[in-house]
């Protein structure tokens, strides 16, 4: 017998076409650090809980027993070997993927203005690899963004909103020291990429809809970065097997509450 959360899942999957609703009217809070148009004196965003956010869909990607790292790919050693010989410690990838993503804040929001210690993070490769695609990108929307599916209870911290090639794209910027010259490299990447989709397309505090992604990863070594954009078609057929996993992990983490002791 199907639980009730995957009925609930499925006529949401039905009544949404995918991933995708109504435009939503646009509400005085944001959950948004960056967002175009709206003027704001306070930060709202400063008051959510980032670790909160930014941590909850990678529990589900990783319920499988992977570990993710946030914000970078690194964590795809422990599916295709590790990196290198001299792998640098989790702590290290994990400075490197916050300053590289600091860095495309300040690059990427007009508001920001940039200080010497951002001038050296502009210095580093993993900038000089996305440079081509940064011309490509345009029309930001939203820059560390919280968002929150209700229906389906889950949140996420998505990296951009922006156009890419002229679509609206949520945006994943990764880092690597291998290459992922195809999407099916990135693993778990574009699962994620299509739960902040959803969850954006169902949060009241966006007034826009989102219908592509796109995953740009990477290098140290500033070789060129590989984009992955993910077209509406493709969008779908991840967001039904993001749904699966979805429930997966819901199933688990209920068997799990049931065989806790009182």
């Amino acid at each position: 017998m199907k639980m009730k959360l995957f009925q609930t899942i499925c006529r949401q999957l039905r009544s949404s076409k995918g991933f995708s609703v109504e435009s939503a009217a646009l509400v005085a809070f944001s959950t948004s650090s960056y967002s175009c148009g709206r003027k704001k004196k306070v930060n709202p965003y400063e008051e959510v809980d980032q670790e909160k956010y930014s941590n909850l869909v990678q529990s589900v990607l990783s319920s499988r027993g992977v570990a993710h790292t946030p914000g970078s790919v690194e964590e795809d050693a422990l599916l295709c070997g590790p990196v290198s010989k001299h792998k640098p410690p989790k702590q290290d990838i994990f400075l490197q993927g916050k300053r590289f993503h600091e860095a495309l804040e300040s690059i990427l929001s007009p508001q920001e203005t940039l200080k010497e210690r951002d001038e050296n993070l502009l210095k580093s490769g993993y900038i000089e690899s996305v440079q081509h695609i940064l011309k490509d990108v345009s029309g930001v929307r939203a820059l560390e963004s919280a968002v929150q599916h209700e229906t389906l209870n889950y949140i996420g911290l998505l990296d951009c909103v922006a156009e890419y090639q002229g679509k609206l794209c949520v945006i994943d910027w990764k880092t690597s020291e291998k290459p992922k010259p195809f999407i099916q490299s990135t693993f778990d990447n574009p699962l994620q990429v299509v739960a902040y989709m959803g969850a954006m397309n169902h949060d009241t505090n966006y007034s826009f809809q989102v219908q592509c992604g796109l995953i740009v990863v990477a290098y140290k070594d500033g070789s060129p970065a590989h984009p992955h954009f993910m077209d509406a078609e493709l969008c779908s057929q991840y967001w039904a097997k993001w749904l699966l996993r979805l429930e997966e992990y819901m199933e688990k983490k209920k068997n799990q509450n049931i065989q806790k002791p009182e």
